[in-house]
């Protein structure tokens, strides 16, 4: 008998673990089935939020553009009003003593610092310009006269190389020219004239 009663209690536990498997085994599809119907239902939601961020973003990208236009006016107009201002402020010191008196302070003031620092003036640099004119004056006047001489020296030398020989001529003009680039034009002429025809005859 106790046998069966054994036998018994393993039908009732088969049973009972059968029943128990076959509900959670009812719970795990009842959860996927869920979890199909959330995604499917799910991913309507998502697209649903989707759209209402990008109607959302257009909104607010609209009332900022339209509040940055709005702030951009009201600099503009800030600054064309500061500047008409400043611009009829500065016409009317312009006229009055006291910007003349302030410019001449702040000229005085700024040529002291120059001079401290050892910057010449306006006038010291026209001082140093005609003092230098007067220096270069006569080295120009010499170097002037130099050329001019050694011009007049060719010019003769090669009149008096034509009318001589070609080999006389030549030897007097290249001589001529060398002396009388140290003389003055006229001594010049004069040396190369008595040189050329003293040696043609």
């Amino acid at each position: 008998m106790a046998k069966r009663k054994t036998s018994s209690k393993k039908k009732g536990s088969d049973g009972r673990t059968s029943a128990v498997a076959e509900q959670l085994e009812h719970a795990f599809l009842a959860g996927l089935g869920a979890m199909a119907n959330t995604q499917k239902v799910g991913s309507k939601a998502f697209e649903a939020l989707v759209e209402q961020g990008k109607s959302f973003r257009k909104q607010t990208s609209n009332k900022t553009e339209s509040l940055i236009e709005d702030v951009q006016d009201a600099i503009r107009g800030m600054a064309d009003d500061a500047q008409s201002n400043a611009s009829g402020l500065l016409h009317q010191m312009r006229d009055t003593p006291q910007m003349e008196k302030f410019q001449s302070v702040f000229d005085s003031r700024v040529a002291s610092a120059l001079d401290r620092i050892g910057v010449a003036s306006k006038k010291d640099l026209d001082a140093l310009n005609a003092k230098l004119d007067k220096v270069l004056k006569p080295v120009q006047k010499k170097r002037t006269a130099k050329k001019t001489a050694k011009k007049t020296a060719k010019k003769t030398a090669k009149k008096v190389a034509k009318k001589s020989t070609k080999k006389t001529g030549k030897k007097i003009a290249k001589k001529a020219v060398k002396k009388t680039a140290k003389t003055t034009p006229k001594k010049a002429a004069k040396k190369i004239a008595k040189s050329s025809v003293i040696k043609a005859v």
